[in-house]
């Protein structure tokens, strides 16, 4: 069997609804692991929000926020950080409309605005995490691969109108969205990186169920969808397993004989 590169969504996959690993899930990725195959976390987090979860698990590949960084073995070998001018605009749009941001980079977050309302709160807390520090200007001095910022569906059109085409806006909480570069994406990273690597696109597997897991899943050589996905990630899917739960990863990988 040629030897995978595998990658997993954390929130909806590698964790339950709790916020918990499966003993199923941790036993699967160590016998990945054994078997010589590659594992990777593909995530919106970025690596600071997701590394209790890189250390528990013992992985040395990272894609994080959704793509514009990615780490191999530890080390960053991909970088694709959100243009500053357009940021600035984004910024301007943001404050007149008293929608709040979160600075990210791939090692860090602040918040733009001193005050945090209850958006940012309850955006935070549907993640696991407390609301990062204060930093007004952090994005003048450090590069950013992504923005949060929050505001609900029916506000979209001052953002996601035409307004800003170097920016993909991404929905993943009621309020929340991810702002990334318009050329990016966790597929393109994993693509990217993997092929670098010198995996074929065959032997490049997916884990998701999320929207900003819809193109890693569609164009993958196997993507799976979990059990709990959005119904679209389902419909681009190679297999659906079962939910984050109920031991879809393990389960999943069974089926596929790689464990």
């Amino acid at each position: 069997m040629n030897k995978k590169m595998i990658y997993f969504d954390i929130d909806g996959t590698l964790l339950t609804d709790e916020k918990n690993i499966l003993s199923s899930t941790r036993e699967a990725i160590e016998r990945l692991q054994k078997n010589g195959h590659e594992v990777a976390i593909a995530t919106g987090r970025n690596a600071f929000m997701a590394k209790e979860l890189i250390d528990e698990l013992n992985l040395p590949n990272y894609i994080v926020c959704n793509g514009a960084a990615g780490f191999f073995h530890h080390e960053m070998v991909y970088s694709n950080p959100l243009d500053k001018v357009s940021i600035d605009r984004l910024i301007q749009v943001a404050d007149a409309n008293g929608h709040q941001l979160i600075y990210e980079t791939a090692k860090d977050l602040k918040r733009r605005s001193h005050k945090i309302d209850h958006a940012v709160e309850s955006g935070m807390k549907h993640v696991g995490f407390d609301v990062p520090d204060h930093e007004t200007d952090f994005y003048k001095y450090n590069d950013l691969t992504q923005l949060l910022i929050f505001y609900t569906e029916e506000e979209r059109h001052l953002y996601e109108d035409g307004q800003f085409p170097e920016f993909r806006f991404v929905r993943w909480y009621e309020k929340g969205m991810d702002v990334l570069p318009a050329n990016g994406s966790k597929f393109e990273t994993i693509f990217k990186l993997s092929t670098d690597k010198g995996f074929k696109k065959e032997d490049i597997i997916a884990f998701g169920d999320g929207m900003n897991d819809y193109e890693m899943i569609g164009n993958v050589g196997v993507g799976v969808a979990m059990g709990n996905a959005e119904t679209i990630v389902k419909e681009v899917a190679d297999m659906v397993t079962d939910s984050n739960n109920n031991d879809g990863i393990y389960k999943a990988l069974k089926k596929l004989d790689l464990i």
